[in-house]
């Protein structure tokens, strides 16, 4: 029945890639991993519904997966104070191989460890680099082995205020 599922939910997430109808989406698998040069843990549902979040499935060992990390790297930069996280998932990496490439690639992003492949193969991973674009609501509006393009992210980005409080006006009395 899993691997039904797995199977239904990678078509699925394949079909639903690039549109931006949410009833189309699936929503995102909540999952939890260590996260490198660190102690702590990541819980995707932590994040999810309070920010953007682009899923980036990846190894250190693949070409694709280098060569896309400026890309990544400049997204970051330009979105994360308006709402963007990204979660770089790699798989089956240990955690002193993965903080080495990490530094030496300057990356500030988060970055995961799926020792196992579990996460990637609960998403339906097949392919390196893979991301998912996981919108406010928690539904998946995105999912390629490119990554997509700033139209998508900017139109999903959470809503920033329009209008400015109104200042009281109140007298001051000495």
């Amino acid at each position: 029945m899993k691997k039904i599922m797995t199977m239904f939910l990678m078509l699925t997430t394949i079909a639903c890639a690039q549109t931006k109808k949410k009833e189309n989406s699936l929503k995102y698998l909540d999952f939890e991993l260590p996260v490198v040069n660190s102690t702590e843990t990541l819980k995707l549902s932590n994040i999810v519904g309070k920010k953007l979040v682009l899923l980036n499935f990846w190894a250190t060992w693949c070409p694709y997966c280098v060569r896309e990390i400026p890309d990544l790297k400049n997204v970051y930069e330009k979105y994360k104070d308006r709402g963007l996280e990204i979660v770089a998932v790699n798989i089956g990496e240990s955690s002193k191989e993965v903080s080495k490439f990490i530094e030496i690639k300057e990356i500030k992003y988060k970055v995961v460890l799926d020792q196992k492949a579990q996460v990637a193969r609960m998403y339906g991973v097949r392919g390196i680099p893979t991301n998912f674009l996981i919108g406010l609501d928690g539904n998946v509006i995105f999912a390629d082995y490119v990554m997509p393009d700033e139209k998508i992210i900017e139109e999903n980005l959470p809503k920033i205020p329009t209008t400015k409080p109104k200042k009281s006006k109140t007298e001051r009395r000495w």
